[in-house]
């Protein structure tokens, strides 16, 4: 009598074994699945928590130099992140060609937004970093010999108002009133 119940107890351990290792593999290919969803989801075009634009413009010599942040709804600026399960404040899977801009710029005369002066996109529209950053930015320009002449403005400052889109996400604006958008 003690042989069956040795027995038995054996055959119920080896059939705890087995299911053990069921969960088991069942576990790896649930954490597979998961990678693969995430991997995919990376290639999707989209750039997660992307609500917005903050610009920032720097005159220069030939060119006004243009910062485009990227920003969630709460106007904090997105990250580079190069995380493969937690792209949750952007990817680098976007080209900057995704990206369509388009550009206004208003001299101004009184105080006020006057004349349009420029209205086209961005030129030279890259991904960049600033120094000892992590922010998520692209670098664009706008030549200042497309940026028209306005004999009746009274300041060398305009009013620039940048819209950027890319093909699931946008448009975001965001404009910069008094900045140097002429000469002195």
């Amino acid at each position: 009598m003690n042989d069956v119940n040795f027995y038995g107890i054996e055959s119920y351990i080896k059939g705890e074994i087995s299911v053990f290792r069921i969960k088991s593999q069942l576990q790896r290919i649930i954490v597979i699945c998961i990678c693969v969803i995430a991997l995919l989801s990376c290639g999707s075009g989209e750039i997660q928590n992307f609500e917005g634009i903050q610009i920032i413009s720097y005159p220069r010599v030939d060119r006004l130099d243009i910062k485009i942040y990227l920003v969630d709804r709460n106007g904090i600026p997105l990250i580079w992140n190069q995380s493969i399960l937690s792209p949750s404040v952007g990817v680098s899977t976007i080209s900057e060609a995704d990206f369509t801009t388009n550009v206004q710029v208003y001299s101004m005369r009184d105080g006020k937004k006057h004349r349009k002066v420029y209205d086209n996109r961005l030129f030279d529209v890259r991904w960049g970093q600033e120094p000892n950053s992590l922010d998520r930015l692209l670098s664009a320009e706008i030549p200042r010999r497309f940026i028209e002449d306005d004999p009746e403005r009274d300041t060398h400052e305009g009013i620039i108002t940048v819209e950027v889109k890319t093909e699931r996400q946008g448009p975001f604006t965001d404009t910069i009133e008094k900045t140097a958008i002429y000469k002195r």
